[in-house]
């Protein structure tokens, strides 16, 4: 039996025009695109900084994803109480400026502590854009379109994974004849610093796209309380919320959350996979990964976002969860047969098809939680999700792996076996809680269709 979605109107509010809100989202693409250029492409410069600062992977790993996912995380619960109580563009613009200045200074550190400061002051920024991006998809997209515009909008984290290999590796590659460059004003620094500069400065102008579109209307709900609530009650309407539809957050969380740690290990640990056991060089690893990860990123994220619109539309409101608690598990003996064949190519080939499968799964999860969240609550629901995601997830995902490395394996040439123990232990237990968490999901979207 076919569900009657809600038409374009809830509340009071009517949805923008299609290309308006279109539009948006490619905004938001955009700055997305943006944000993983400056937090992926220190996995390009592993080697260098190692070399320059004098510390292992593990602590290395602590800059790809502690210092940049704890403070992503803190920071990202009272971004998510402004998203809901002020302007969403605003919130966004000082994301955006404090993340690019951030990358910047990550170019003009000298020491470790100094990188890892300014590595917290990218994530710190990017904790805005994500909140503030969802609320606005979801008020400009009915519910049976709003899995394909997160899911365009998904697109721009694999771009900007793609352009920090290709685009990285290409820099790297130019300024590694020289281990230092004088710059005008700043004065000599190393070639792995002027690549943080020159990703960064240009990106604090992108961030005024925001005020190139309107701001949609907030949608109403039955559930809505008044703005002058008191913060202790603003607070406490969203923990009822999450205790009544409990088994839904808590599988929804950890179900994504350990799969986004083995695709992060991937993403931030295969550049050096590929330097340490097959001897390539930075311009060839960031021209195969950038083009494989991008081409099987956007088959992966068009394909899920259109399947699991028509299933939502026909009624199937679980498809979220029903499809990745599948495409988890078939990533498992794809990433362990691309480790263990030991051929470049065949790794390649199995990076592409975990892209495929899993790579979506930004999109995919927040599409589902904007679908259970009631409107006057997303910005707050979506930042308790990303304070675990992003803490668990892409912060300690990297770390495992290098953990793996240095006190099980120890030995740097084992990275690639790093990278396939995470999957075999993340991936099952996800397949796992978002199985169990099927029918809660069904439960809590009804509900708030309903309204």
């Amino acid at each position: 039996m076919k569900l009657e979605i809600p038409g374009p109107t809830l509340g009071l509010q009517a949805f923008p025009r299609p290309a308006t809100a279109w539009y948006m989202t490619g905004v938001l693409f955009l700055l997305y695109w943006l944000s993983l250029l400056d937090r992926l492409v220190i996995s390009l410069l592993v080697d260098p900084i190692r070399r320059d600062l004098g510390i292992t992977d593990f602590e290395l790993s602590l800059l790809q994803g502690f210092a940049f996912g704890v403070f992503y995380a803190i920071c990202g619960l009272p971004l998510g109480w402004l998203v809901d109580r002020f302007s969403r563009r605003w919130v966004i613009f000082a994301g955006v400026t404090i993340w690019t200045l951030s990358t910047t200074f990550c170019g003009l550190a000298h020491n470790y502590w100094q990188l890892f400061l300014a590595r917290v002051g990218v994530g710190a920024g990017e904790a805005a854009l994500s909140p503030a991006a969802y609320s606005l998809m979801a008020d400009s997209f009915p519910a049976h379109r709003l899995t394909t515009a997160l899911a365009v909008y998904s697109l721009g984290s694999l771009f900007g994974t793609g352009m920090a290999y290709l685009l990285g590796g290409v820099i790297v590659g130019l300024v590694s004849e020289h281990q230092s460059v004088l710059l005008p004003l700043v004065g000599e620094v190393r070639s792995w610093q002027l690549v943080f500069i020159t990703i960064g400065l240009p990106g604090v102008l992108l961030g005024m796209l925001v005020f190139t579109f309107r701001e949609p209307a907030r949608r109403t709900t039955a559930f809505a309380r008044p703005s002058t609530a008191v913060l202790g009650e603003v607070f406490g309407e969203v923990f009822r919320h999450i205790r009544r539809h409990g088994r839904f957050f808590v599988c929804h969380h950890i179900g994504f959350t350990l799969c986004v740690m083995a695709v992060a290990g991937m993403a931030l640990w295969a550049p050096t996979y590929l330097y340490r056991v097959f001897a390539w060089k930075p311009a060839q690893v960031g021209i195969w990964l950038g083009v494989v990860g991008t081409l099987g990123g956007v088959i992966g994220a068009l394909g899920c976002g259109q399947l699991i619109d028509r299933q939502v539309a026909r009624g199937r409101l679980d498809a979220h969860m029903r499809l990745f608690s599948l495409t988890a598990l078939v990533s498992v003996p794809i990433a362990v047969v691309g480790v263990l064949w030991h051929n470049p190519y065949v790794f390649l080939a199995a990076f592409f098809l975990i892209q495929v499968l899993v790579s979506p799964i930004m999109g995919i999860s927040a599409a589902a939680l904007q679908l259970a969240a009631p409107a006057h609550l997303r910005g707050r629901l979506s930042s308790l999700y990303l304070f675990v995601m992003i803490l668990l997830g892409i912060g300690a995902g990297p770390s495992v792996v290098a953990a793996f490395t240095d006190f099980i394996f120890q030995d740097d040439a084992k990275v690639g076996y790093s990278l396939a123990l995470i999957f075999v232990l993340a991936c099952p237990l996800s397949a796992l809680a978002l199985h169990l968490g099927r029918p809660a999901m069904r439960c809590a979207v009804a509900e708030n269709m309903a309204v």
